[in-house]
């Protein structure tokens, strides 16, 4: 992806290099706080992580 999306284009369940771009924060970041529990919203499918676009959104206006 290049450039950050605008939140209102953003698909309903994010991937982790979705979130990390528009955190501004590093992939593997990402990956480590939703193993502690720190972003609301994380989501396992199989192996597959995905984080709901509400939650990380009203966490982010919430933080």
């Amino acid at each position: 992806m290049s450039g950050t999306k605008p939140t209102s284009t953003l698909p309903e369940f994010l991937k982790a290099e979705e979130l990390a771009e528009l955190l501004r924060i590093n992939r593997k970041t990402i990956y480590e706080a939703a193993r502690r529990d720190e972003i609301p919203g994380a989501i396992r499918i199989g192996r597959v992580l995905r984080f709901r676009r509400d939650a990380v959104l009203a966490w982010m206006s919430s933080s």
